[in-house]
């Protein structure tokens, strides 16, 4: 194939460009926790540019771990912990399970959270597991 029949641009699924943002994520927390390790330099670096790849194509990924939940928010809760310790009220995500994947500032993947939440009392609803 030479050089004249190879476009400059092509066309990418947006389903296949989520996939690649979200699996880029998890090779950066795996990147962040080998960080001690030499060898892992090259894996970090490449982490990062495809990150930036992704970034100039208009993706980009939102981790909500230690924020506040708020029933309106865009991640899914796959699971709720109790915390006898958390004022009523008081729902901390804990974990992000998978992220939240924008394009163009737009959520194109909604992503996947664990939650703690004090204990539910008999008459409360379950709305965070919606």
């Amino acid at each position: 194939m030479n050089s004249e029949t190879v476009p400059s641009e092509i066309p990418i699924a947006m389903d296949e460009a989520c996939t690649i943002s979200l699996e880029c994520w998890r090779l950066g927390r795996i990147a962040k926790s080998a960080k001690e390790c030499n060898e892992s330099l090259g894996f970090r670096h490449s982490v990062r540019r495809i990150a930036e790849a992704l970034e100039k194509m208009g993706f980009s990924v939102i981790d909500f771990a230690g924020r506040n939940y708020d029933p309106g928010m865009v991640p899914e809760v796959v699971e709720a912990i109790e915390d006898p310790t958390l004022p009523s009220g008081h729902v901390i995500i804990v974990e992000t399970v998978a992220p939240t994947v924008i394009w163009q500032g737009q959520v194109v993947k909604p992503g996947q959270v664990i939650v703690k939440r004090p204990p539910l009392r008999p008459q409360e609803s379950i709305e965070v597991m919606e």
